[in-house]
């Protein structure tokens, strides 16, 4: 996923909301690119723009643009969340670079939701193999470069109050792959995919998705990726999510994320099971630590100073494993961090999180929270 620090936020920082003086240099630059507090009805796509530079384990330094666009369908009505699409665009030191966007519509009131992921990629990187003793080997870690392309459409039915039964496809496409003697197989370094069905069961009571203040969501997931499918090998994906959201006050919230994932077949590398990115385990290389089980858990902090700006700060842990068991016999890696929250839209914030892990660090950029 993209992540990237964004410069100008700094500066945001002695700010007060836009309310209360007159606008600044900052607050007008930051209206030009989209900024608000209201979205533009009149408008098919009210679009946000943020460029800036970024720097995490995975990518080293770089610059990235991410566009974030609110919209109502055709049968929108105040009671519905508003429906986003967010694109993003990323270039490094790395050599890492790509497009990713995430669409999420809302029809019929909410029962009905149209969610979409897909993107295109370049990604230099690290292997280390499976395993957690692997992933602390270092003379296990193997440079490589992999083009990647994916795309996950889905479609999700209220058939009870709040509650979601959800139907849809992930395909992946891994080409390119150019890695030094090491970690990898011949068979790991061919041109692959991987397709199939997913499918999941969901209660959902956030009152904003993007950004929520209160409710809860516990999801099962499915998916089976087989070769009968268009793929080139035979697994399956078990992921089991839930998150609670408590106000404190009006200005204060706690956030808890529990995530399981199991995978079991005949896995190619890049289907393990990965824990850290910049939505959980926050501050590990993402795929470092990769088995056929992983579980990690988060509690999270989130305070607003005033409508433009926030923080948060967090702690958590998790672990890997190759059966579900063994996920509790070892000590479990921790992660804890701070970030700041810049309200770009209406419910919609700019999140700068700095993560940290057992021996690594990460600074991330994205829009909405992580969890």
């Amino acid at each position: 996923m993209t992540r990237f620090t964004i410069a100008i936020l700094s500066a945001a920082l002695t700010l007060p909301a836009m309310a209360e003086e007159p606008q600044s240099w900052l607050d007008k630059m930051l209206v030009a690119l989209g900024s608000s507090d209201e979205v533009d009805h009149s408008k098919a796509i009210d679009w946000g723009v943020l460029p800036g530079p970024f720097f995490n384990p995975e990518q080293g330094l770089g610059i990235g643009v991410a566009a974030v666009g609110l919209y109502t369908p055709y049968d929108w009505n105040p009671t519905t969340p508003y429906s986003t699409l967010t694109i993003s665009s990323y270039g490094s030191t790395s050599g890492s670079y790509g497009l990713v966007a995430n669409n999420r519509t809302y029809l019929n009131n909410d029962k009905v939701r149209l969610l979409v992921e897909g993107g295109l990629s370049h990604s230099p990187g690290y292997y280390w193999g499976v395993g957690r003793a692997q992933a602390e080997d270092e003379p296990n870690k193997t440079e490589y470069d992999v083009q990647r392309f994916s795309f996950a459409p889905k479609v999700a039915l209220e058939v009870l109050p709040e509650t979601y039964l959800m139907a849809g496809w992930n395909y992946q496409h891994f080409s390119a792959l150019d890695a030094d003697p090491g970690a990898f197989t011949p068979n790991d370094l061919e041109q692959s995919q991987i397709s199939g069905p997913t499918v999941a069961l969901g209660y959902d009571s956030r009152d904003f998705e993007p950004n929520p203040r209160k409710g809860s969501y516990l999801s099962v997931e499915w998916s089976d990726f087989n070769q009968r499918y268009g793929g080139d090998y035979d697994f399956t994906q078990l992921t089991l999510n839930a998150r609670q959201y408590w106000s404190l006050n009006s200005a204060s919230i706690i956030a808890w994320d529990l995530y399981s994932q199991r995978v079991e077949g005949d896995i190619p590398w890049y289907g393990y099971s990965q824990l850290g990115d910049d939505k959980r385990m926050r501050g590990y290389y993402q795929g470092q630590y990769r088995d056929e089980n992983q579980i990690s858990t988060q509690l999270e902090l989130r305070h607003s100073f005033n409508e433009r700006h926030g923080m948060v700060a967090w702690v958590g842990a998790g672990n890997i494993a190759p059966e579900y068991n063994q996920l509790f016999d070892d000590t479990w890696l921790p992660t804890l961090g701070v970030g700041y929250r810049f309200a770009f839209k209406a419910r919609i914030n700019v999140r700068v999180d700095l993560g940290i892990g057992k021996d690594s660090t990460g600074f991330y950029f994205n829009i909405n929270e992580a969890f």
